[in-house]
């Protein structure tokens, strides 16, 4: 019979080998740079960003508003989706060793900290039993987490977060039953708390805040009582902890240092992002919201019947964003509601940080109840769906407290829960699955590194986009072809060039205007009025078009252009090619498909007058 001790370091093994093994049947590439076109091009593109624009002067410091992209006005990248961790990490790697699958080792280890850190955070609170259970369900059925890879890459690594809420849990846990708190126990919830800075800032990092100052909240209403009626609860825990730092002030003190290396990467960026992203005023503005109907919080992960899919939006009347949006599964469902029910009666003052947080996440709407804009780091929350990644963790905390001895119904309730689990893991892994790697042209490197070398500070890319998530530049036909084009821009990340294009969260209008009066929107017509679903543009160029198409290209500092030919008619690619010459190289970016280069002849470099591009307008006339 296995020992508690070996059970133990059984649990330690699998807690680390579970995510290898998942990132060997689902994640399967550890070679090449994380691509595949739409969002996914976006996190290395930050990192990269990050890479050759920090400074440390002595705090670190990003040179955020450039022209290296919307060239060449240029705009601010405070809008960027910023996980100042993985940021960091691509950003090491980048400089020291090149191109590489970092993010994806990165998501690995991602896994291993929610599972292992879950396991050892909640062991001595609730067993080593209950502790690995819960630490696999918030690892491997966290369903909307794990389908976020790789197009939502920064809403799939949370780990930090899911253990700041577990520590949230078990900080009112602890109080409320009047249960010890020691002063080690405080360093390791800063630490955890801090680390969440790391996390992607506009969304799973002020999910762990709210989290906090709601617990924070209930626990000083339950000690403010306490302490009127002679209870002096917190003045015991603030004795207990000075005793214990007067005993050894140098352990303490290097306790600290983890807390304090993540204060100084972390918190001058956020401070400098938050404040800049302030001086735009975007956070009243209306935009695409991407609701999703609290309703969802039912659906499962079925054969046939599947929350992947977002069914009944004709009825529910929603747009939920991301595969399985606001659905945990009903396996971490049955969790909730079962712990919740056995555990009210002695716990229902420890569940209500998390079910005010439940319901403010579940029931805001970014435009119509904007429940989470109370706190200062919700402001630029549009999309309410993303909290669904942590409603596994906060159903697990209501199972944690469960009695087995005392539970009437064990054997029907695993015999319930075993089926669930094999029809939900059978429907979402072999969905996972399927979703293969991006694997990259064989020219596609070689096709990079000439486009390097060329003379000129940017590339023209055509189709280009220029877009916000929050629909700025769609209008005026900006980014014509969405779903296409919309991570062109982050391609240069292997070709250091400047480029015209830009994809953000938020785009202040601002940044769109010099190219609304240039009229560059006037190039093209899309086969379908509509961002979402437009593939092609159907039109060849007028004589003034083309003539204004052509000056642009002049007067700018291009290298040449990057031409798309899948989106395109053959005839204007004639007409491109005939106006400014032949192509030079081909090769297959992600999302866009078959792109050729043609340089920009080498007698038109003296016609590049950046003056003279800023004032064009449309008809040309130039």
């Amino acid at each position: 019979m296995m020992t508690k001790k070996n059970l133990n370091y059984f649990f330690l093994f699998v807690c680390v080998l579970l995510p290898i093994l998942y990132g060997a049947f689902f994640v399967r590439n550890f070679t090449f740079p994380l691509s595949g076109g739409g969002d996914i091009d976006e996190w290395e593109y930050v990192g990269f960003y990050l890479a050759e624009n920090i400074h440390f002067n002595p705090f670190p410091q990003i040179s955020l508003n450039q022209n290296q992209t919307f060239y060449p006005f240029g705009t601010t990248q405070v809008f960027s989706d910023w996980s100042l961790e993985s940021n960091y990490w691509f950003a090491f790697f980048y400089k020291n060793f090149g191109h590489g699958s970092w993010l994806n080792y990165y998501y690995i280890l991602s896994l291993i900290i929610s599972f292992l850190g879950s396991y050892l955070l909640l062991k001595k609170e609730f067993g080593i039993e209950k502790a690995f259970f819960v630490g696999f369900v918030i690892t491997f059925f966290n369903f909307y987490a794990l389908n976020k890879y790789p197009h939502h890459f920064n809403h799939s690594t949370i780990h930090w977060t899911i253990l700041s809420l577990f520590s949230d849990f078990i900080l009112v846990k602890r109080i409320i039953l009047k249960e010890n708190i020691s002063i080690k126990w405080v360093f390791l919830k800063a630490f955890l708390l801090i680390a969440t800075l790391g996390m992607n800032l506009g969304y799973v990092c002020g999910f762990a805040l709210n989290s906090f100052v709601l617990s924070i909240i209930v626990v000083s209403f339950v000690l403010l009582k306490r302490y009127f009626k002679g209870d002096y609860q917190l003045y015991q825990y603030l004795k207990s902890w000075f005793q214990d730092f007067e005993k050894s002030p140098l352990f303490y003190f290097l306790l600290a240092i983890p807390s304090i290396i993540f204060l100084y990467f972390f918190l001058p960026l956020v401070l400098q992002i938050y404040t800049e992203a302030k001086t735009y005023h975007l956070d009243q503005r209306v935009a695409p919201h991407f609701w999703s109907n609290p309703v969802r919080i039912l659906l499962p992960y079925f054969p046939y019947f599947s929350a992947l899919q977002n069914p009944f939006v004709w009825f529910l009347k929603d747009m939920p964003e991301g595969l399985g949006s606001g659905s945990p599964g009903w396996l971490c469902l049955m969790l909730g509601i079962v712990g919740f029910l056995k555990n009210r009666t002695k716990y229902w003052l420890v569940f209500l940080p998390f079910i005010i947080l439940l319901v403010i996440s579940t029931f805001y709407h970014p435009n119509k109840i904007p429940t989470l804009k109370i706190f200062p780091w919700g402001a630029y929350n549009r999309v309410p769906s993303r909290f669904t990644s942590l409603i596994p963790v906060i159903f697990s905390c209501f199972f944690l407290p469960i009695d087995w001895r005392k539970f009437r119904y064990k054997n029907i309730f695993l015999t319930v829960i075993s089926t669930i689990f094999i029809l939900e893991i059978s429907v979402v892994y072999s969905h996972r699955y399927s979703q293969k790697p991006f694997e990259f042209d064989k020219n596609f490197f070689g096709y990079m590194s000439n486009l390097e070398k060329q003379q000129g500070e940017a590339v023209m890319d055509f189709p280009f986009c220029i877009v916000g998530g929050d629909g700025t530049g769609l209008k005026e036909n900006l980014c014509p072809i969405f779903q296409k084009t919309c991570n062109i821009y982050a391609l240069r990340r292997f070709h250091h060039k400047k480029v015209i294009g830009g994809y953000y969260s938020h785009v202040p209008e601002l940044a769109t205007q010099g190219f609304v009066k240039i009229g560059i929107g006037n190039y093209a017509v899309p086969d379908i009025d509509s961002w979402q679903f437009a593939s092609k543009l159907t039109n060849t160029f007028s004589e003034p078009q083309l003539e204004h198409f052509i000056k642009y290209f002049q007067y700018n500092d291009f290298a040449g252009i990057n031409l798309y030919i899948d989106l395109i008619p053959k005839e204007m690619y004639q007409q491109i090619e005939k106006s400014i010459g032949k192509s030079t190289q081909t090769t297959i970016f992600p999302g866009a498909g078959r792109v050729v280069f043609i340089p920009k002849p080498l007698q038109w470099k003296k016609f590049v007058d950046k003056q003279k591009a800023l004032n064009m307008r449309y008809p040309c006339g130039c």
